[in-house]
């Protein structure tokens, strides 16, 4: 990689979701799925298990499209805030570039590992302690567990967790399986980081732990893309931020200004129509 190529591009990002007398379902995530457990290939899941195929389907569903057209760039040490009202598509986003879920239309090219805090413990194993989970979080970054042991004291002690980080996760409250979530994304190698919203759970004090340790990250050279709904830390912290509404980028700029579009589009309109 050329030091001024972006390390995410994103080209025409699109994601459908299809409603079938049911929840939303992501139609492709679930071709994977069944091709997995019935050792089709993905082709062929697609035709055996699709909305617009089974018999009925058309009665009843309903497909919408939760991104349409999202093209940006994120350089190395950029620090990205995506803002937006809620369903505006921002999750949607930042599952596509974690390679969670896979985009209707539309690449998005990543050069570079990620470490993604897009749910609180997403990607754990409940089952696991905390220490397993901490090595399994490394292994799928490509690290080997010598690399993961170097950092293991450096990651309990910030998560403030050494009590229980060999008790099951499942027996975890939500603020101490974030701050594990965060710890292991904030001290295991990857050079761009996705967090999405989980700063919320825990304490003032943890929170701006988080933020300064999201500070000497950027610093480090490694990139950011962050969502939140708390609007003075995502302006603290980002270089630059885009405003998603209706799953489109509505606009791409500093994040002072597009906080401003922002909170006027969440203030409750008057009965003549205009904001106050």
């Amino acid at each position: 990689m050329r030091s001024e190529d972006p390390v995410i591009e994103a080209r025409g990002l699109a994601k459908r979701y299809v409603r079938d007398r049911g929840p939303a379902v992501d139609s492709m995530g679930l071709h994977h799925l069944i091709g997995e457990i019935f050792g089709m290939p993905l082709r062929a899941a697609r035709r055996a298990w699709s909305p617009t195929n089974r018999e009925g389907a058309g009665d009843g569903a309903e497909t919408f499209w939760a991104l349409e057209d999202i093209s940006f760039d994120l350089r190395a040490g950029e620090t990205l805030g995506v803002i937006g009202k809620n369903g505006a598509g921002k999750s949607v986003l930042l599952k596509i570039l974690a390679r969670i879920t896979p985009p209707t239309r539309g690449t998005a090219t990543v050069r570079g590992r990620i470490g993604a805090m897009l749910e609180v413990s997403a990607g754990f194993h409940y089952e696991l302690t905390g220490r397993e989970n901490v090595f399994l979080s490394g292994a799928i970054l490509g690290m080997s567990q010598r690399e993961i042991a170097v950092r293991l004291d450096r990651i309990i002690e910030f998560a403030e967790i050494a009590d229980a980080i060999d008790t099951p996760v499942k027996r975890y409250s939500s603020g101490m399986a974030a701050r594990l979530a965060f710890s292991v994304a904030a001290h295991l190698d990857a050079e761009i980081m996705l967090v999405d919203e989980v700063l919320a759970v825990g304490d003032a004090g943890f929170r701006q732990k988080c933020l300064d340790a999201m500070r000497g990250i950027a610093r480090s050279g490694r990139s950011i893309v962050f969502v939140s709904h708390e609007l003075d830390m995502l302006e603290r912290l980002c270089d630059r931020a885009i405003l998603i509404d209706h799953g489109r980028i509505r606009a791409d700029g500093p994040p002072g200004e597009l906080l401003d579009i922002h909170r006027n589009d969440l203030r409750p309109a008057s009965s003549d129509g205009s904001s106050r």
